[in-house]
């Protein structure tokens, strides 16, 4: 006896307004779609309170290219990756961080990187130290 699948497996989307530049992911599962996130280079930026070149290098791209981002120009699908990365480790970061002190704590040379500052350690490539100090600081387990 053959076994017939239930369904199609859950697809995740990506999609980009093109006169906002705005990201848009959704998930659809067969005929169902449902929108689940909308990124913008300039609303994320605003959020971090950081200006053109310091949110340019975490990207990373050029400040030229988030002008034109910022401007309304859809964005690669690489760029949109690395934007839903960002926004994803603000998010984690904005629970043990206040919010509205994430852009200078971003900036500020910090003990726990050997000095460096957060933004240089996502420079880098090394955001990964960043997730492994809020795995730390979520589940209370001392370093």
């Amino acid at each position: 006896m053959a076994v017939k699948p239930l369904g199609k497996p859950n697809r995740r989307v990506r999609t980009t307004h093109k006169k906002s530049g705005r990201v848009l992911v959704s998930v659809s599962a067969g005929s169902a779609t449902n929108v689940v996130k909308v990124i913008s280079a300039g609303d994320l930026r605003k959020r971090l309170k950081l200006k053109q070149p310091e949110f340019a290098r975490l990207v990373p791209i050029s400040q030229r290219s988030l002008a034109t981002l910022e401007s309304g120009t859809a964005p690669t699908p690489a760029i949109a990756r690395r934007l839903t990365e960002l926004e994803r480790l603000m998010d984690a970061l904005s629970e043990i961080i206040q919010e509205e002190s994430l852009g200078t704590w971003l900036q500020t040379p910090n003990d726990a990187f050997d000095g460096l500052k957060p933004i240089e350690v996502i420079d880098r490539g090394e955001a990964d130290r960043l997730w492994e100090m809020i795995y730390d600081l979520r589940s209370g387990i001392p370093s």
